[in-house]
């Protein structure tokens, strides 16, 4: 069996029809959707790109026991388990961190190719004057108009059609793959595409379909005070992220249909699945990320197996990141290594019920101990609990009742909130968290710190990593764009 994988960064379900969404285009992922399984409770574990891809590659949790780190040399991975059992192994992407500043994530592959030009790439570095797409700067981050914003700009200089756009490239490259490579007795394609990350600047009749005629401030990244965006400014930045969601679905149809054109879909497993959201005017945020609420930690996961014995079902059970690598082993009947924490949910796909897990966690980095704001998600597909070192603070959501996770009931309902805060402890116990992580969330206090690592062990290139970032920088801070 063949193995496609497509990953869209920053990818909300409910901005795809697939997912109920009833405004936004998006065809193709609902014609794949009535082909395929799909998960309607799949949740991010670790967050949020890098530390994603870490878990679906080792099939591991990496946060919250790590922060933002390379893949390192020393990890069991699952392309690599697939190259060693017959299977070629390619990895395409357009997401510059995968390989950007050392992170290392193409090494596991037999070969792979990165198409130059999104966001952060410095596919040029021209000191011409960048045109900024809105007047008022006071309205975005600075370090964003700085590092990506201005990045971009410069990167699309000369894109006209939709065929010059990144996303289009990468599409066409993965059809030129699948063109050249169909004799394979078995490959394992790994698609990475960006959009619909931000800065979401989709030729611009994607974004006419939703907001035709707009002429003001075109807001491309992380808004600090959302109030300060009109109405109709607000509404662009949804309209742009709609756009760039249909000009994916557009453009990954069109890798769907190659697959069926040149005779692979009777042996290929196709897994369509998104890493993390974002808040488009949710929570008080506007094209930023923290991974409490589920416009953020919902995930898109949906699976077209060759056999279709779960064709248009729908699946509430939890599944999360971790999970995939031993899905995917099973399926191509490899032993999963013990060293894998995730759990196989192959048995759903054959029609066999299968619960995977009772709760669903999820988590950025640890990054800073003394303020204690960090929170760990628990969801049971139920309740949310927003689970922080001081109890006091922690937040529990009835999905049910609110599904938008407005009201906190954590005072309503505080033995719903003690279950999941204990759920979170076991987790970090037997899941490898460190000693100062358990206590943090046991004792509200890390205690000693002597010794704390906020990294897995084995990460042997990380100076190698720190200086190949440090050289990456776009532009000084100081230089302004």
């Amino acid at each position: 069996m063949n193995f496609v994988i497509i990953m869209n960064d920053t990818l909300r379900p409910d901005y795809l029809s697939a997912y109920g969404n009833d405004w936004v285009r998006s065809p193709n992922a609902a014609t794949f959707a009535k082909a395929s399984a799909v998960f309607d409770h799949a949740y991010v574990g670790s967050y949020p790109t890098i530390p994603n891809r870490t878990d679906l590659f080792t099939g591991r949790y990496g946060e919250p026991f790590h922060p933002w780190l390379p893949l390192s040399y020393s990890e069991t991975t699952l392309p690599q388990i697939l190259g060693q059992n017959g299977y070629v192994t390619q990895l395409i992407c357009d997401t510059p961190h995968l390989v950007n500043g050392g992170h290392n994530f193409d090494y596991p592959f037999h070969g792979w190719e990165f198409i130059r030009g999104q966001e952060i790439d410095r596919l040029g570095m021209d000191s011409d004057p960048i045109d900024l797409p809105f007047k008022d700067t006071s309205k975005s981050a600075p370090r964003f108009i700085n590092r990506s914003i201005a990045q971009h700009l410069r990167n699309i200089r000369g894109v006209k059609r939709e065929e010059d756009t990144a996303t289009h490239r990468t599409c066409q490259r993965v059809i030129n793959w699948l063109e050249r490579n169909t004799g394979h007795e078995k490959f394992f394609l790994w698609v990475d595409a960006f959009d619909p990350h931000e800065p979401n600047l989709p030729p611009q009749h994607y974004v006419d379909l939703y907001d035709p005629g707009y002429e003001g401030d075109v807001f491309v990244s992380h808004v600090p005070d959302p109030a300060k965006l009109s109405e109709a400014e607000v509404g662009n930045v949804v309209a742009r992220y709609a756009g760039t969601v249909t000009f994916a679905d557009r453009c990954f149809g069109r890798v769907l249909q190659a697959i069926d054109d040149l005779g692979l879909a009777d042996d290929t497993c196709v897994v369509w699945m998104s890493d993390h959201g974002t808040y488009l005017n949710e929570h008080g945020h506007i094209l930023t990320k923290t991974c409490e609420y589920d416009e953020i930690g919902r995930t898109v996961l949906m699976i077209r197996t060759p056999s279709g014995e779960t064709a248009g079902q729908r699946f509430d059970e939890l599944v999360q990141p971790a999970d995939l690598a031993p899905t995917v082993l099973e399926m191509a009947g490899i032993d999963v290594p013990e060293c894998m924490q995730g759990r196989s949910y192959l048995p759903l796909l054959r029609g066999k019920a299968c619960p995977v897990r009772d709760v669903a966690f999820s988590a950025a980095g640890f990054y800073n101990f003394k303020e204690r704001k960090h929170c760990i998600r628990a969801h049971d597909g139920r309740w949310l609990l927003l689970d922080r070192p001081i109890p006091e603070e922690r937040e529990l959501y009835d999905t049910e009742s609110d599904p938008d996770q407005l009201s906190n009931v954590a005072k309503d309902h505080p033995a719903e909130a003690e279950r999941l805060h204990e759920a979170v402890v076991e987790f970090l116990k037997t899941h490898e968290a460190q000693p100062q992580i358990v206590r943090l969330y046991e004792e509200g206090d890390p205690g000693d710190m002597t010794g704390y690592v906020a990294r897995r062990p084995g990460y042997e290139h990380f100076r190698m990593y720190a200086v190949n970032l440090l050289n990456s920088h776009i532009v000084p801070e100081e230089d302004g764009q």
